[in-house]
């Protein structure tokens, strides 16, 4: 088997704006700053690029956005801020895979931590999961598994970054239950 040499990671400005994101699926505007994570091609030889909103790849990628933010000597609209978010997905890399807190929409999922059914209305964790030449799979956690399952380092402000069109109600549950399980 060949080993893999190719061009490093990349952060870069869009230079059209066809490129969705892998980590949100949105479009990535012309000119908007981007991170391009180089592999191998799944289709035969060379390499492939996934492009990620810098937000996202910080999310989602922090261990290979890290090397590469440290190396672009450009402008980076809230540095300070991704550096934050990298450090801490870096330090915990259970949170690079929490992708999104929602209200459960049935009563049939089940726990991936406790093994317990998950009520509906109930607040819930998605995690999903990436692995090499297949699809993402999505499981879910309770939100008072989170701790255990997820560690404690930086895991409430990657769940209120997740949490969208959340009311300062569903917010506060979320703090109360996450806390309390402590």
């Amino acid at each position: 088997m060949p080993i893999f040499v190719g061009m490093a990671d990349v952060i870069e400005p869009a230079a059209t704006g066809r490129a969705a994101c892998r980590g949100c699926r949105e479009k990535i505007g012309k000119g908007e700053l981007r991170f391009g994570e180089r592999a191998p091609s799944s289709f035969g030889e060379g390499e492939q690029t996934s492009w990620f909103h810098i937000g996202c790849a910080a999310e989602r990628r922090p261990g290979k956005l890290a090397p590469a933010l440290a190396e672009y000597e450009g402008e980076v609209p809230g540095r300070a801020e991704l550096e934050a978010i990298v450090a801490d997905g870096v330090e915990n890399p259970s949170l690079a895979e929490v992708a999104r807190v929602e209200r459960s929409p049935t009563g049939r999922a089940t726990c991936q931590e406790c093994h317990e059914k998950i009520g509906k209305d109930e607040l819930r964790i998605a995690i999903e999961k990436e692995a090499e030449g297949t699809m993402a799979t999505t499981s879910f956690i309770h939100l008072r598994c989170a701790r255990t399952s997820l560690g404690e380092q930086g895991l409430v402000e990657k769940l209120h970054r997740v949490a969208k069109d959340f009311s300062a109600g569903d917010l506060a549950e979320l703090d109360h239950t996450v806390n309390s399980a402590a």
